[in-house]
Parts: C-alpha cells; sequence; structure tokens
C-alpha cells in the first residue's frame, strides 16, 4: 500500500484506502478545497475522478484553469475523468448501488491497466436533493464503500453541501465516514459507527 500523501488543501495528508466526507457550506468553498485536492493528484501523475451534476463539472474546470491547468487537454489524456452523477448513480431513474459499485471496481482496474498508481475519486453528491433515494439504502452503500476500499490504492471524497441535502442525508454520511472535512477543518470522525451496516463485498482489485 502507498504511503500517506497531500491532500491538496490545508496542509492535510491522507491515507490510500480512506474514505472522507467534505461537508461544505457554498459552491465556493467547495471549489476552493476540491480543485486544490484534484490539482494535486494530477501533479503526482495519479487519476483522478470527479462525478457531480454539470454546474460542478464546470465549476471544477474553472477552478484547474485558475490553477494554471489545461483540463480540456488533461481529460483528453484521461488523467482526469469527468462523469455525470446522474448515469454513474442511477439505472432508469432507479439508484442502483450494485452497479454503482461495478463501476468503481471497473475504474480501478482500468487505473492499474493504464499504469496510474493510485485513483483520487471525488463525488458530488447533490443530486441526491432531487432524486428519490431512500436514505437506508444509501446508508448501506456508503457503509459498504468504507469497508471495501480500505485496502485499496484509492481515497473516495464525498461532497455534500449542506445547503443543497437533507439532514437525514448529513446524519447518514456522519455515520459512515472514519473522516471528515468541515468547513476547512479535517476531525477523525466521533459519530462514525465502525460496524459494517449490511452486506460487504470481498472482491480484491490488483
Amino acid at each position: 500500500m502507498l504511503e500517506p500523501t497531500e491532500f491538496g488543501y490545508g496542509g492535510f495528508s491522507f491515507h490510500w484506502g480512506d474514505h472522507i466526507c467534505g461537508i461544505f457550506d457554498s459552491h465556493a468553498q467547495q471549489m476552493d478545497i476540491m480543485s486544490g485536492f484534484i490539482g494535486a493528484g494530477l501533479r503526482a501523475e495519479q487519476r483522478c475522478v470527479w462525478v457531480s451534476p454539470p454546474p460542478s463539472a464546470e465549476g471544477l474546470r474553472n477552478a484547474l484553469a485558475e490553477m494554471g491547468g489545461d483540463a480540456i487537454t488533461i481529460e483528453a489524456s484521461s488523467q482526469l475523468l469527468v462523469l455525470d452523477q446522474i448515469d454513474f448513480y442511477l439505472r432508469g431513474g432507479v439508484f442502483d448501488p450494485e452497479r454503482t459499485i461495478d463501476l468503481i471496481h471497473s475504474l480501478l482496474e482500468d487505473n492499474a491497466r493504464e499504469g496510474y498508481p493510485a485513483m483520487r475519486f471525488a463525488n458530488d453528491v447533490s443530486w441526491l436533493s432531487k432524486e428519490l433515494v431512500d436514505p437506508t439504502a444509501w446508508e448501506i452503500f456508503e457503509s459498504r464503500l468504507t469497508h471495501q476500499i480500505s485496502a485499496l490504492p484509492m481515497v473516495m471524497m464525498c461532497q455534500y453541501n449542506r445547503h443543497q441535502v437533507s439532514g437525514d442525508m448529513i446524519v447518514t454520511a456522519l455515520e459512515t465516514h472514519p473522516t471528515v472535512l468541515l468547513g476547512d477543518h479535517f476531525h477523525r470522525n466521533p459519530f462514525f459507527s465502525p460496524v459494517p451496516i449490511g452486506p460487504t463485498d470481498s472482491r480484491e482489485i490488483i
């Protein structure tokens, strides 16, 4: 497993296999922090995956441009993958956790084939404010991810805007992520429940 590495903001670092929850108050705050996270990964020649609604994707591209990066060229090289959150999470308008987990495993397999040592995966979950998703199903999904990725060469950063998702979803986020980025401070999450919720998946990614 790779050593701890730079987060890209505030002097923070993380371990590969971490499942981090970011709770933001505004789009500007989200972009300020997350552009640093993605930018650090690109500079380190890691693959970066960004799953979000179109406005968030455009915000990331603009933020990277302000940092001197050429998002169009980076995307064309496939080092940066920008994916639509509806296509990623939903099948026929319904949240499909098994399909989503399979997509994450497929991305990691492709990562290994392309020769990238690690993957930064950032997902903006603001779509939860518009789609009907059973909170229990989402909680099981997030809990499974924590345990499945813990030994993999990836870090997952789940972004929750507290003004775009329900209070119940914020509670779920706090219960299923060992580490939380609240505002611009990292915390080991005292609300995290280490016991897996629902079934786990023992597949290995090489």
